[in-house]
């Protein structure tokens, strides 16, 4: 089946968008839109930190850091588009944050010329589970008074599978953002609301697919293959490891009855062991 518009939370798609300085104008708008900047704070221009890597190298990421940009105060901003769940995300995160800080900070640098680290993690997975909305902000507070004294760190999550809305007509600019990340490989035309934001209606036009070369397309492929090999093998690990801790219950519950001396019989009824291995179970026992 034809799909006229690609994945843009495919890694190399989502640079194509986002990290180009001939598209710069488009993190702009999106950056913008995510933190609400308006007025003095307002990102007016970027220059990028980091350029798209070769295809070659994308086909073999799992995990993306996607793009790294810098605004007119200095302030870096971390862009990255999560597809495939990985453990200790949060830790990764900080180093990353950690790391950009401390990038630049040489001999003869003083402490007070070092700017703020602006981390935006964008997931196609639940990241927080106990949280109920689709967007997370966190920063350094004061735990008695909640002050943001320490303002040089803050990170943002937003988990695209919370995002439920539907009605682009509805939507604020940030939340179009969102809709078009989450939805813009299903859509046969651009909305008409998205539309009327000129660098959503470029962003479709970056990720149509009449508009990439052979070799373009061949490594998107391979980036879509690397991310469901690697779904794939989480879940039959994980699968695996349901089972057999469902067995390890089953043997615990059979080592209990044992004890209390059921009939090996009604024993093997109720845990669908076999009498072999209820009887090795209670040698070893």
């Amino acid at each position: 089946m034809f799909q006229k518009y690609l994945d843009p939370k495919n890694d190399l798609a989502f640079k194509k968008i986002f990290g180009m300085e001939k598209h710069k104008h488009i993190p702009i708008n999106f950056l913008n839109a995510v933190f609400h900047l308006t007025g003095k704070d307002k990102i007016t221009d970027l220059e990028f930190i980091n350029i798209v890597q070769p295809p070659e190298i994308q086909a073999r990421k799992e995990s993306i850091v996607d793009v790294m940009v810098k605004d007119k105060k200095g302030s870096k901003y971390i862009i990255e588009m999560q597809v495939t769940e990985v453990g200790g995300f949060e830790k990764r995160a900080q180093y990353y944050a950690a790391k950009t800080y401390c990038s630049n900070f040489n001999k003869g640098f003083h402490y007070w010329n070092l700017k703020k680290v602006i981390f935006l993690a964008i997931t196609s997975y639940i990241q927080f589970p106990k949280k109920k909305n689709y967007k997370s902000n966190h920063g350094i507070l004061d735990k008695e008074t909640y002050e943001n004294d320490l303002k040089d760190f803050s990170f943002t999550f937003v988990e695209l599978p919370k995002f439920t809305k539907t009605v682009p007509e509805n939507m604020t600019l940030e939340e179009k953002w969102y809709y078009f990340l989450k939805t813009a490989d299903e859509s046969r035309d651009v909305n008409k609301a998205l539309a009327e934001v000129p660098e959503i209606k470029e962003a479709y036009e970056i990720i149509e697919s009449v508009n990439w070369t052979e070799e373009e397309l061949l490594t998107y492929e391979q980036i879509g293959m690397a991310i469901a090999d690697h779904t794939s093998g989480l879940m039959a690990a994980t699968e695996k490891g349901i089972k057999k801790g469902r067995q390890e219950a089953l043997r615990a519950i059979a080592a209990q009855l044992l004890e209390e001396n059921f009939p090996f019989e009604k024993i093997a009824s109720l845990t669908k062991l076999s009498i072999h291995e209820l009887k090795d179970l209670k040698i070893k026992r």
